[in-house]
């Protein structure tokens, strides 16, 4: 039996990333096929040899190889995901967050979608895409908006292709029935919590927020919050676009930022932290799932998956305000919580074992296979 596995971008390694290692660990000998793929940022993760040779050749790759903004290849993205020649494969699953499920499979080919969420970029986040591309008014208003209306008729078309579709979520799952008037099933990606084993959970330096540096993750509302809560350290583990953008907001020495951390310096990053700070929103989160695998806490917007992972007032607690205008209250509440040990590690890492890797596998396998 033949299988193939297909994810939009191999342009970094985050939470889609590594459910798409997931299911390779599951399925060892399926292909591997993306519509990009950037060897200098993911070839550590997914080696350029591991990846169908089929896929340097479509559009959406030249152009990233000749621009490197994944933004600017999604005019060519729905055109790529239908060049890719699947016919030889019985079983086929896509890992989507905008443009993969737009795959053409022959009837005899079992197609499984297993959603992160359907391109916010094209629905619910349409008008901050369009902002954040100064595509709010005039004539660049006028063909994003032509742009985004063919591309939101081609999503709902390419969903309504699979045999079967999962959502890593129930809010996901929502979003799915809202847009796509499909019904999910819901298998949360696992976590490695055996990795984040903390001997001493009850030692800490800091706070940390772990993340990809991307103006949608509301990163500036802890920054600005930080200054005001200046006896607390927070550490901002990760990388991305608005990384420099982020620096130059900060105006006080208990805030700093590091790289992005993986394997070993990753988890002792974790380890030795209080806690995560978690700001944007989440349709589900490995990261908080990570962290309470140390035995730590999580501090919150109060949105999406977060509220399916996090257990309210014993593994973490949420603030309301989407603009962050409760943080620091909410915060410090938290945190005397927190220093009193009333978000017990035992009872945040019970939490995080319920996203073990055999429920994923065994749910994974009963509808693939």
């Amino acid at each position: 039996m033949k299988i193939a596995i297909v994810h939009e971008m191999l342009i970094k390694f985050g939470g889609a990333e590594q459910v798409v290692k997931q299911i390779q660990d599951i399925f060892p000998e399926s292909d591997l096929f993306t519509l990009l793929y950037d060897e200098q940022k993911i070839g550590k993760h997914f080696p350029k040899t591991e990846i169908h040779s089929s896929c340097f050749s479509l559009p959406s790759q030249k152009i990233y190889n000749l621009l490197k903004k994944q933004r600017l290849c999604l005019p060519w993205m729905p055109r790529s995901a239908e060049m890719l020649d699947l016919s030889d494969y019985d079983i086929v699953l896509v890992s989507s967050s905008g443009m993969a499920h737009g795959i053409i499979t022959k009837p005899e080919t079992k197609c499984v979608i297993y959603y992160h969420s359907p391109a916010r970029y094209l629905w619910d986040w349409t008008n901050e895409t369009k902002a954040s591309l100064w595509a709010t008014t005039g004539l660049k208003w006028f063909i994003f908006n032509r742009i985004f209306l063919n591309l939101r008729q081609w999503d709902y078309m390419a969903a309504q292709r699979s045999d079967r579709i999962i959502a890593n979520s129930h809010n996901v799952a929502k979003r799915i029935q809202k847009y796509y008037r499909k019904n999910a099933e819901v298998i949360y990606p696992w976590v490695d919590t055996k990795k984040f084993f903390c001997k001493d959970p009850k030692k800490w330096k800091y706070y940390i927020i772990l993340s990809a540096l991307t103006e949608f993750k509301n990163i500036d509302i802890a920054i600005e919050a930080f200054h005001i809560i200046s006896d607390k350290k927070l550490v901002i583990i990760g990388d991305g676009a608005y990384r420099e953008t982020l620096e130059s907001k900060v105006r006080s020495n208990n805030i700093s930022f590091v790289w992005a951390k993986y394997g070993d310096d990753l988890v002792k990053l974790v380890q030795e932290s209080a806690g995560l700070i978690f700001p944007g929103e989440e349709d589900f989160g490995i990261v908080p799932i990570e962290v309470m695998a140390a035995g730590k806490p999580v501090f919150a917007y109060k949105w999406g998956g977060l509220l399916e992972s996090v257990a309210e007032w014993k593994t973490g607690d949420f603030f309301d305000d989407k603009n962050g205008s409760d943080f620091v209250e909410k915060f410090r509440v938290f945190d005397k919580k927190n220093s009193a040990w009333e978000y017990s590690p035992e009872e945040c890492i019970k939490q995080a074992q319920k996203f073990d890797k055999s429920v994923f596998e065994e749910k994974l396998r009963e509808i693939t296979l």
